[in-house]
């Protein structure tokens, strides 16, 4: 049987980067992936309040029955109301996304009330910004952001990369968030564009390989071709 699952998402970028990459590779397991941002205009960007994307998720679980929901927000892009994103902060960098991401669906839960069921609801909190992924393959980042003269630029982003533990760890601050570090070094960077032809060129394998937290949710969804529907 096959397995229909909705990507509620932060912005434009990131719906791409699902229904480009992500959704292709789930079609072969029959797991039918589409993706959408909040229900407010596509232009307004970063992470909505807990209240609203609350009231979104909810509406989404309750009003297709038959369907999965997973999301991909920024935990440092998050407001503070959302919940577990107060305790988060003194968890370790490891226990951050995954904290949030529990109390998401405690929040839930006590919202659906009697028609919730754990198994439809696979949150997914990325640490930073959807920019951090394609540090997994510099040489690709600078190419693409800048062509074929971009050897001084994927030089300079293989110094970032190899600063870090993982492409995940690139920090969010306002000068150092990833996209930021991008900009720096290549300012016809442009997110959407940009962003999703360097990801499908680094492939995800790659990113699954380099970026931990996101591999592990990419296990949860693949697992869904084993529920029968």
């Amino acid at each position: 049987m096959s397995v229909r699952l909705l990507a509620l998402v932060e912005g434009q970028t990131e719906e791409q980067f699902c229904r480009s990459l992500i959704a292709p590779f789930l079609r072969h397991r029959r797991i039918y992936l589409s993706a959408t941002t909040m229900g407010r205009s596509r232009t307004v960007a970063g992470v909505p309040s807990w209240k609203r994307a609350e009231k979104e998720l909810r509406q989404l679980l309750l009003g297709d029955q038959g369907r999965h929901v997973t999301t991909m927000f920024d935990y440092y892009g998050m407001p503070g109301d959302w919940p577990g994103r107060a305790d988060a902060g003194n968890k370790p960098h490891t226990e951050k996304a995954s904290t949030v991401e529990e109390g998401m669906r405690t929040k839930l839960q006590e919202a659906v009330g009697r028609h919730w069921h754990a198994e439809r609801f696979i949150p997914y909190v990325q640490m930073h910004e959807f920019e951090a992924l394609l540090f997994t393959k510099p040489e690709v980042l600078g190419t693409v952001s800048v062509g074929s003269t971009g050897g001084d630029a994927v030089r300079r982003f293989r110094k970032i990369a190899d600063s870090f533990g993982t492409p995940e760890e690139i920090d969010d601050g306002k000068a150092t968030a990833p996209s930021k570090r991008i900009k720096q070094v290549a300012p016809e960077y442009e997110k959407v564009s940009h962003g999703v032809i360097a990801a499908k060129k680094i492939g995800l394998p790659a990113i699954r390989s380099a970026c931990p937290n996101f591999d592990a949710w990419m296990h949860k969804l693949e697992a869904l071709a084993d529920t029968g529907g």
